[in-house]
């Protein structure tokens, strides 16, 4: 759910003042922005997953119009991320150089308090004196609320269309580098708050990067996250339903002891489920951001009537790394393990695409001790990758009741699977995306359009109050529905 980050080298020429305050020579930008298309082009296989080629086409060309002799290494990430961002990969993510990234942690001039976006406004979750807990935050440097907050949350990358999921990530620790990218340096920062109906106004000063994130883990957490931390666990709320909670599937893989494990558990807690003959079974995923193969599987398969796979197509461009000299290895011969992988699983080439045979894509069973009652799926904004695929799946079947929000993953897809790394050469940086592209094996839904997260069949969001007095409406609507 939180940031995930990636360790690079430390880059050894001048990048603070380069990247940081001078202009940047306009044909070296263009040089790396047409590597980046380029990159794009032959090894993004999601690359016209949610709009056709003229329009991505066009996304390229206009953006690369920006691009002037007075443009900034930030205003240049921008132009860069604006192209990745309209491509739609919950995937995707485009890094600062090591060197850079430390450089500016250092200055005061990040955002410095932790902040929630909930029912289309915005709230300070820092108990401090210049913005109380719980104060909805009006405007900041005189940009509303509104604005702000949709200048701030397009640097979180979704899948398709989705919005939740950029909004929702504004409660991370990613809020203060993305205000910094969004709208630049700042020493300070004015902000106009209301709380108890009162409208007033501070300054707060700028702070380094590591400031943020103690301001971050002070923040205001409701009870039910605090005690919800294990990467999975069981209890059984009456003696009519379970609660089955999996935060997060990056647990190991097949053959890992973390799955083994994982897989231990749930096979004594659907046994115990079939032997008490339990009617209904919460699961909450809301937590989970995805993780490895085959965790997700694993889990529907105690939760479905159907045979099923994991797909029902995957497809990749290539299956010898394209433009080798931008690509990153960060462990030795990655090239070469990789172009193995790929010619094993994706050997059937068919209009220029590579598909995965079916040796990689078995038919699942139901697991024999699979639960037979009634499914309600929590889920939440930033349920991902295969924890919106084990979401997409249970809310294709008719057994299940899907209640919470949109998820930041795709219902009928994603491009995932293999992550990759290329650095443009004058800026160094860091494009990070996956080469699968997948449709996954859900039945269609008339509330379910093309380019959609998972929608719930019951849109249940907190409001402040809710959340500041630790109640958990999401779990409590679906007792009710239970009891009902």
């Amino acid at each position: 759910m939180r940031l995930f980050t990636i360790i690079f080298l430390i880059f050894s020429f001048g990048f603070h003042s380069f990247g940081q305050t001078k202009n940047i020579n306009k044909k070296i930008l263009l040089e790396d922005y047409d590597i980046f298309q380029s990159i794009f082009e032959v090894a993004n296989a999601g690359l016209y997953k949610y709009h056709s080629k003229k329009q991505i086409d066009s996304a390229f060309s206009a953006n690369r119009k920006l691009i002037n002799n007075k443009t900034s290494y930030r205003e240049f990430y921008n132009i860069v991320w604006n192209v990745i961002d309209y491509t739609g990969s919950s995937h995707n993510s485009l890094i600062y150089p090591d060197s850079l990234d430390k450089a500016l942690s250092k200055q005061k001039i990040f955002f410095p308090i932790p902040l929630i976006y909930l029912n289309g406004k915005l709230y300070s979750i820092s108990d401090s004196v210049q913005t109380p807990l719980g104060s909805e935050i009006l405007s900041v440097n005189k940009i509303n609320a509104e604005q702000f907050s949709k200048g701030v949350s397009k640097y979180m990358s979704t899948d398709g269309h989705n919005l939740t999921g950029k909004y929702a990530f504004l409660e991370t620790d990613w809020l203060p580098f993305c205000v910094y990218l969004a709208y630049g340096e700042q020493t300070d920062f004015t902000i106009e708050y209301k709380k108890n109906g009162i409208v007033k106004t501070t300054t707060l000063k700028a702070v380094d990067y590591k400031t943020t994130i103690s301001n971050y883990k002070k923040r205001f957490v409701p009870r039910y996250e605090k005690e919800n931390q294990d990467e999975y666990s069981f209890k059984y709320i009456n003696d009519k339903t379970g609660l089955l909670n999996v935060n997060t599937f990056a647990i190991g893989g097949p053959k890992s002891e973390g799955h083994k494990k994982y897989a231990f558990f749930l096979d004594s807690v659907f046994i115990d489920l079939k032997n008490r003959n339990i009617e209904n079974l919460i699961v909450d995923v809301r937590q989970n951001g995805g993780g490895n193969d085959p965790n997700d599987l694993l889990l529907y398969s105690y939760l479905t009537k159907r045979n099923f796979r994991e797909n029902i197509s995957a497809f990749t461009l290539f299956n010898s790394v394209p433009l080798k000299q931008y690509f990153v290895e960060e462990e030795k011969d990655e090239i070469q393990y990789l172009e193995k992988e790929l010619k094993e699983e994706h050997s059937i080439l068919k209009d220029s695409k590579y598909f995965q045979n079916d040796t990689f894509n078995k038919i699942w069973q139901p697991n024999p001790n699979a639960f037979q009652g009634k499914i309600y799926l929590l889920i939440s904004p930033f349920v991902a990758s295969a924890g919106s695929l084990l979401a997409s799946m249970v809310k294709s079947d008719n057994n299940s009741i899907v209640i919470g929000q949109e998820s930041l993953g795709g219902y009928y897809g994603h491009t995932g699977h293999i992550p990759v790394t290329y650095k443009l050469p004058n800026t160094e940086l860091l494009l990070t995306f996956s080469i699968v592209d997948l449709e996954q094996d859900v039945q269609k839904l008339t509330d379910q359009k093309y380019g959609d997260g998972v929608k719930p069949d019951y849109n249940i969001e907190p409001t402040i109050e809710d959340y500041l007095n630790s109640k958990d409406i999401v779990l409590e609507f679906a007792k009710q529905l239970i009891e009902k």
